[in-house]
């Protein structure tokens, strides 16, 4: 219930934030003309709908691309709609500038274009921090609160109470708890209304009409009683999964053909069209830099190699790839000819590392000849770092769900390489904050998230990471 509210909720809000900016832009290009010597085309009807609905569609895109993230936007510190509010606008300011390049339209100043981001900014800080709130009054009251007793255990009350307690403005009012416990035992300043066996009498005193249920027995008849006395009166009566405080693990649950299971991650690249867009993507950034790029690279890491560090030009490497399968990565050598240990990660100052070999591990140009991996299907340009698999055997013991990196294949960068979780590893918690954000994007693929993250590795190669040595 909670859920359809809370998406229910953003969609419409999506909806008033993409009018606020078409009006925002009416508004704003009608100041600009008064302001400036505006030179753009005139001001008809078709050139203010073209644009204005170019600025609408930015606001849906980005709604349509993070609409499935679990974020409670009614509860949001300022520093998150701060974060949420710039995310809208480059997302609007690409949309135009794709829109201008791509039909090479003269038509509108882009001093316009330019001073009209900031005041969309501030509009869709203005619009986060109060549009949602003016909406959930308005669209969750009266008849549309739902008067709410929370059922079941005492540990399983409380927990539940707390998490319900931040949903009040979702139209959830909580009114009492239903335990076999005394009195003594309510929760916080949660009442106590008496046991499980009177639930009827409870459910009429308090005007309940939404009961839920946490750690009730795994029984059809405890269950079959729950649901039919709910049904009877006319009671909404929802279940808590607890499977995951069982567990200790966080699950998924999914539906095949009337089938019901328990998953523990989703695999959006489990779809063969995902995959193909995705292979497609590899393809199209891979083979241009195998041609193009690659070979006078190759040439001056050869003239660098001759004059600091003479020795092969390449560095390969067996690495864990999908599946567990080995396959043989490749790297411009960065260290001295002769290393005894491979596997000794490298530090910082690492007298293994010749000088022009450390400038091309800062700017990441020695692992350019990876995608020669990513060409022959290998790799993919994003995805997880693989290791070597020693280093898989000593990770896996410090997280036992680092092998479900292997799903997917290996990248050249990754969701943990832009968070700056790269470098050696020099505790338990390093491994564990990677394989979090690894396990992330195994769970959240999409094209666009591939594509924020290579835009953000590129950025990260002209202003290199202090972990990156």
């Amino acid at each position: 219930m909670i859920l359809y509210r809370a998406r229910g909720l953003q969609t419409l809000h999506c909806a008033f934030q993409a009018m606020a900016a078409v009006a925002g832009f009416g508004i704003w290009i009608r100041i600009f003309e008064r302001l400036t010597s505006y030179e753009g085309a005139p001001m008809n009807t078709f050139f203010f709908l073209k644009y204005a609905a170019l600025v609408g569609a930015g606001v849906v895109i980005d709604h349509l691309r993070t609409a499935n993230r679990k974020t409670d936007f009614l509860n949001l510190k300022f520093v998150a709609n701060c974060g949420i509010s710039f995310r809208q606008t480059v997302t609007v300011l690409l949309v135009l500038l794709l829109f201008l390049v791509a039909f090479k339209h003269q038509t509108i100043s882009r001093e316009f274009i330019f001073s009209f981001i900031p005041v969309f900014y501030l509009l869709m800080l203005c619009s986060n921090r109060y549009f949602p709130l003016w909406l959930a009054r308005f669209v969750f009251s009266g008849n549309y609160v739902q008067n709410t007793i929370l059922l079941g255990s005492r540990r399983g009350v409380t927990r539940l109470n707390e998490w319900l307690t931040a949903k009040v403005l979702y139209g959830v009012k909580l009114v009492g708890a239903v335990t076999d416990g005394s009195s003594a035992e309510s929760t916080s300043n949660l009442p106590h209304l008496g046991s499980i066996a009177n639930l009827e009498d409870h459910i009429r005193r308090v005007s309940a009409t939404q009961v839920i249920a946490v750690d009730v027995p795994h029984s059809p008849v405890v269950v079959n009683h729950l649901a039919n006395t709910c049904q009877r009166m006319g009671i909404r009566l929802l279940l808590a999964n607890d499977y995951e405080l069982m567990l200790g693990r966080r699950i998924s649950m999914v539906e095949e053909d009337g089938i019901h299971f328990i998953s523990f991650h989703l695999e959006p690249l489990e779809s063969p069209l995902n995959r193909l867009v995705k292979r497609a993507v590899d393809v199209a950034i891979s083979l241009p830099v195998v041609v193009l790029i690659l070979p006078p690279l190759s040439l001056l890491v050869w003239l660098l190699h001759r004059w600091q560090s003479p020795g092969a030009l390449f560095f390969h490497q067996l690495r864990t790839g999908m599946q567990g399968q080995d396959f043989l990565l490749y790297k411009f050598r960065t260290m001295h000819p002769n290393n005894p240990d491979e596997a000794v990660q490298a530090k910082k100052n690492d007298t293994r590392i010749f000088s022009a070999g450390r400038w091309m591990r800062k700017m990441s140009v020695d692992e350019m000849p990876q995608f020669l991996n990513v060409l022959k299907g290998e790799m993919s340009v994003v995805g997880p770092r693989p290791h070597m698999r020693q280093h898989d055997d000593l990770f896996r013991q410090k997280m036992i769900s680092y092998g479900v990196r292997t799903f997917i294949k290996p990248g050249i960068t990754g969701l943990a390489q832009v968070r700056d979780l790269r470098g050696e590893i020099l505790s338990d918690q390093d491994v564990i904050l990677r394989v979090r954000s690894d396990l992330d994007y195994l769970e959240n693929w999409s094209l666009l998230l591939d594509i924020e993250i290579i835009a953000r590795t590129a950025w990260k190669v002209i202003f290199p990471s202090k972990n990156a040595h």
